[in-house]
């Protein structure tokens, strides 16, 4: 078994259950240290790839340089050549940190970066952090100069879509090809899903959008009716991460409130229903419901995860995760996800037709995402701002 220590977060693990998801002033721990173990079986090994103590949670190689590109909720993005790091923008002026689950949340080359030299982002806006959210998240373009870095003036504002409350903002964005775009968008916060956006298809929140980029326009590609045009998956909670697999399936790790935390597999292009809030899981969501609540009847309409685990033992909220075709060799053909309080990993593979997740190890800290690094070493990036690699 590999073990390193490095900075870690103390973990409250009583009272965190479920509280990662409200707007309510939760008070987050403070750090401390723990180890990095990897079971025997896998034959791998931690290192820090990068020691920092900032908010790093995801990363893409840039595809003209070779580097390796992260952002930071605090506004920030930096690259990466495997030897220094350097500064492409500081963005922190226009992006809000009021709440922990705000900040700079995603970013995509555009398809034609090498000749356009366009990146796109989505963040939450500047705004006061007393009283009702203000801050909206916004989806904006940027260019990079010929000097390699971010150009702040050039930022343009391409679609702004409305934030009731200052949690489950999600905020990925990803690229599938042909200058089309998913973007994953939370309830809109506050607990419970108060406005019922999770059901509600007329509005972006509680989804994963569709988009198009092209002419310095964000438009929606779907051509449906009597719904948000944008909207390709509904029923999510707040979907934080999400990776294209095999056959244009797609994962989906969805943050649970009460009891459970999902993964989902959907097709990519048949828009399917996850359930939130009238389901959390297979289990009917009741807020005032126990775990244990044996309401778990089977509605045909909606789509359920492929496997889901509950916060005994101290987890609280996924952290989706990645569609391994790719990394050590171990870890390849499955989809890898983590325990954000916790950092338990592990993989779900399929065989003869079922899918079973298996344990990896620990991560040694609260696992806020995961990454490809430069030599396709699986990235962990922990919150104290650490970034582990695994080989």
């Amino acid at each position: 078994m590999t073990k390193f220590a490095l900075i870690s977060v103390l973990l409250l693990l009583s009272g965190l259950t479920g509280c990662l998801g409200s707007d309510d002033g939760f008070e987050w721990p403070s750090p401390t240290e723990q180890e990095c173990s990897i079971l025997v079986e896998y034959n791998l090994e931690c290192e820090v790839y990068i020691s920092g103590s900032e908010s790093p949670h995801y990363s893409l190689i840039n595809p003209e340089t070779g580097d390796l590109w992260i952002i930071y909720l605090s506004g920030f993005i930096r690259s990466w050549d495997g030897e220094s790091m350097t500064e492409i923008v500081d963005l922190s002026s226009i992006t809000s940190r009021c709440h922990m689950e705000q900040g700079l949340l995603g970013f995509a080359f555009d398809d034609d970066f090498i000749n356009s030299g366009i990146v796109l982002l989505s963040y939450i806006e500047k705004g006061p952090c007393e009283g009702d959210n203000k801050s909206d998240l916004i989806i904006a373009s940027v260019n990079v100069g010929e000097n390699g870095l971010i150009d702040k003036s050039t930022i343009t504002s391409l679609r702004v879509i409305d934030q009731p409350y200052r949690n489950h903002n999600g905020g990925q964005l990803l690229s599938i090809g042909n200058n089309q775009y998913l973007l994953g968008l939370g309830d809109g916060g506050s607990g419970s899903d108060p406005h019922g956006h999770g059901q509600d298809k007329t509005n972006s929140l509680g989804s994963i959008n569709l988009f198009s980029y092209t002419d310095g326009e964000v438009k929606p590609v779907l051509d449906e009716t009597n719904q948000d045009p944008y909207v390709l998956h509904y029923g999510l909670r707040n979907p934080w991460r999400f990776s294209l697999g095999l056959d244009n399936m797609l994962w989906i790790g969805d943050v649970g409130q009460n009891c459970w935390e999902e993964v989902n597999l959907v097709p990519l292009n048949e828009t399917r229903n996850l359930g939130w809030s009238t389901k959390e899981a297979y289990q009917e969501f009741d807020k005032n419901a126990d775990c244990e609540s044996d309401e778990n009847t089977i509605d045909d309409n909606l789509t359920y995860p492929i496997t889901y685990y509950g916060h005994q033992d101290g987890n609280c909220s996924i952290t989706g995760g990645y569609w391994m075709d790719w990394g050590p060799e171990s870890l390849q053909d499955g989809y890898l996800y983590g325990d954000f309080c916790t950092g338990l990993m592990w993989i779900l593979k399929e065989e003869n037709g079922i899918w079973n997740s298996d344990y990896i190890g620990a991560a040694g800290g609260m696992i806020v995402g995961f990454g490809k690094g430069l030599s396709d070493e699986l990235l962990i990036f922990l919150w104290t701002g650490n970034i582990i690699s695994v080989k």
